[in-house]
């Protein structure tokens, strides 16, 4: 019969009672758990608990290429024990199948097409999370408590802006935004800032009279015009040249949107509008290139969503649904365990579209398997992954660390560490951060 580990850890060494006690009334556990039933959240008991597929497990998974009795999870101290019990596709952590494991808050734990991220429980873990927004795969609490934000600024007339890393999906948010809200029978109209040609910028937006400049042959509405009654989102705004950001501001407050070229007054826009931002709005004002009115007229509400590698139990339904949707082109396929495995481990700078590439160019590797394997998707990332790579887990004791190597800079180090300001924040709670600073 197997020696339960706490019990081993505590003979081997019975000097360390007090430090382990402490740490276990000082650690709450929580599993955020992806299948292909969906999204939840389970409490993790003191007591080892059995994972598998089978219906007398503690934690069932539905997933058929998980195993009856996938691995068993324990809590040990301020850790916990991962123990594969003989799964046929394997347990791992980061790229390693493992046979024991030991897990941090943070750590993700691939089963098959299945993802564990082991979470701290919070104080407010009772809190009802929303339910993923429409169209955006993958149900990780912090997307879901993004999701009640977004349904709840839905039903406000105030501009969001909706700050993130290139990548991140911060369109489909804005959509979502469209969608959830009192707008949504109305149209939605998208311009990409950083596209448009500098000279062009005011007539997209605002329109223009026939003749107002060279090449214009006939008269234009403008988006704001033709985003009458719904939502207007400008994707990039902190591109948008400091000429045209007074007339923006003018419209934004509530005044008149006027065509380029066009005598006398305007006419009252009845538009939400929605902005989204890959860099700090702050600094570019800080730098002159943005003006600090426009910046707070647009902030009145901040959605920031979260890189792809805050966020790795939400990797795999993401490469689900980006396999279907691509089957037509690339055919049927589907990710073995490691080669998911090495997904999940993998950084994702370039987040959700640089995930997107990476599996086109997997699946065209694979030649004419169905089954995409981790070394096609080596390949397609175009770096070179160790069997015993490990991802760094984001501790608080790491957190308080980047912290401090920022000079006690919480937006800083937050950008620096690749989480959103708010989960950061959250992260230097157990290490306390009374003494952070935002300057």
């Amino acid at each position: 019969m197997r020696t339960n580990a706490l019990s081993a850890v505590l003979e081997r060494d019975s000097s360390t009672t007090l430090e382990i006690a402490v740490a276990m009334r000082a650690v709450a556990w929580a599993l955020e758990v992806q299948d292909d039933g969906g999204a939840r959240r389970v409490p993790m008991p003191p007591s080892r608990v059995v994972v598998g597929s089978a219906s007398g497990c503690d934690v069932v998974l539905r997933d058929s290429t998980v195993s009856a009795r996938h691995c068993a999870l324990s809590v040990v101290g301020s850790r916990m024990m991962i123990e594969d019990l003989g799964s046929k596709n394997g347990t791992f952590v980061g790229n390693a199948r493992v046979r024991e494991a030991w897990a941090e808050v943070g750590t993700t734990i691939t089963l098959g097409r299945s993802s564990i991220v082991c979470s701290g429980a919070v104080e407010d873990d009772e809190r009802e999370l929303g339910e993923p927004l429409p169209g955006i795969a993958g149900g990780s609490t912090i997307m879901r408590e993004m999701a009640g934000q977004v349904r709840r600024l839905a039903h406000h007339s105030s501009p969001v802006l909706i700050a993130g890393e290139s990548g991140t999906g911060k369109e489909l948010i804005a959509r979502a935004l469209h969608q959830e809200g009192p707008r949504a029978d109305k149209p939605f109209i998208a311009i990409n800032v950083a596209a448009l040609p500098r000279d062009l910028i005011e007539s997209e937006m605002f329109g223009h009279e026939r003749g107002a400049f060279t090449g214009a042959v006939g008269r234009r509405a403008g988006a704001f015009i033709e985003a009458e009654g719904g939502t207007l989102f400008l994707d990039e705004i902190g591109e948008l040249p400091l000429d045209a950001q007074p007339k923006l501001l003018r419209a934004l407050d509530g005044y008149e949107v006027r065509r380029v070229g066009a005598a006398g007054g305007g006419r009252r826009a009845n538009v939400r509008v929605i902005a989204a931002t890959h860099a700090p709005l702050e600094e570019r004002v800080a730098q002159g290139f943005f003006r600090r009115d426009l910046f707070h007229r647009l902030e009145v509400f901040v959605v920031e969503v979260p890189p792809l590698r805050a966020r790795r139990g939400d990797i795999a339904p993401i490469a689900r649904t980006i396999l279907e949707q691509a089957a037509h082109e690339i055919g049927r396929r589907e990710l073995t365990s490691s080669a998911l495995a090495r997904l999940v481990a993998h950084d994702w700078p370039g987040n959700v579209r640089e995930l997107r590439n990476v599996l086109y160019r997997a699946a065209d590797g694979a030649g004419q398997k169905r089954m995409i394997e981790a070394t096609d998707v080596e390949r397609a990332a175009r770096v070179s992954v160790r069997d015993d790579a490990m991802p760094v887990a984001m501790t608080p004791e790491l957190a308080r660390a980047i912290f401090v190597q920022h000079g006690r800079n919480l937006s800083a180090a937050a950008r620096a560490a690749g989480y959103p300001r708010t989960s950061f924040r959250k992260l230097l709670k157990p290490v306390a951060a009374e003494d952070e600073s935002d300057e």
